[in-house]
């Protein structure tokens, strides 16, 4: 099997596509493979390959492409290339900042006014966290954690309001995967209890502080996360040494790596 084909194997054919437009199909590919780390940071991405994988045009995957890059995924660089963009601490803060602003006032909000089983879908949740953690899942738990942020954010029903923090949160899990560590996990956890208790009391203004905690406490992890891993972050990239075969470190001297 050759370079390509290994690198884009998680592509399923427009057949095996679940249904919606073409280009948000091709995207939701390419953004899952991108949150899950298939595709590092500092990916270059072939077209034709990606295009050959689906069986498409090249318009759709343009889109696609378009789309990724307007939620900070990719950079499009003209004449270039298109990367997968590199992690940024100035940018986590920033979406950091976005989801506390947005999500504090939304459980805020739900602690007075809190919609018919609420309370007992955000505590059936974490009861099915502290049960993924003691079987050390991973994957399970950051399902869970996402359906938690979900449930709150559902019941207010704002849907403009969930498609800004969606498009923070997809630029932070990429992070959230390498830094859920089993520690990280089990507060997170409580993290999660204690914004669902407050809520259950109608504290708003307790419940919104506990969402803050537990968002900062990304900030942390992410910076440890920087230290140990400077490749990753597009302040550091270009310090490093040579990039494997398909990766490139400095967006400013950005160039075609052979992908065999």
């Amino acid at each position: 099997m050759d370079t390509a084909e290994t690198t884009y194997s998680f592509l399923s054919s427009s057949a095996e596509m679940p249904r919606g437009s073409m280009a948000a199909r091709v995207a939701a590919q390419l953004r899952n493979a991108i949150i899950e780390l298939r595709l590092p940071p500092g990916t270059m991405l072939d077209k034709a390959q990606i295009c050959a994988r689906l069986g498409v045009s090249r318009s759709p995957v343009a889109e696609a492409f378009a789309r990724l890059e307007s939620e900070g995924l990719l950079d499009i660089l003209p004449q270039r290339g298109t990367v997968v963009s590199f992690l940024s601490l100035g940018a986590i803060k920033e979406y950091i900042f976005i989801r506390k602003a947005l999500e504090g006032e939304a459980v805020r909000t739900l602690a007075s006014h809190r919609p018919p089983g609420l309370i007992e879908r955000l505590e059936a949740n974490v009861q099915a966290q502290r049960e993924s953690a003691r079987n050390e899942d991973r994957q399970t738990f950051h399902r869970l954690d996402l359906e938690f942020h979900d449930e709150l954010l559902g019941a207010l029903d704002y849907r403009r309001m969930k498609a800004v923090v969606d498009t923070a949160r997809n630029n932070l899990d990429r992070a959230r995967q390498m830094t859920n560590t089993i520690r990280r996990i089990a507060v997170g956890i409580e993290e999660h209890a204690n914004i669902a208790a407050e809520i259950k009391a109608g504290k708003g203004d307790r419940a919104a502080r506990a969402m803050h905690v537990h968002l900062d406490g990304m900030i942390s992890e992410t910076e440890a996360l920087a230290d140990r891993h400077p490749e990753l972050f597009v302040s550091r990239a270009a310090s490093r040494g040579p990039a494997p075969s398909g990766v490139i470190r400095d967006l400013a001297t950005i160039r075609r790596v052979p992908s065999t």
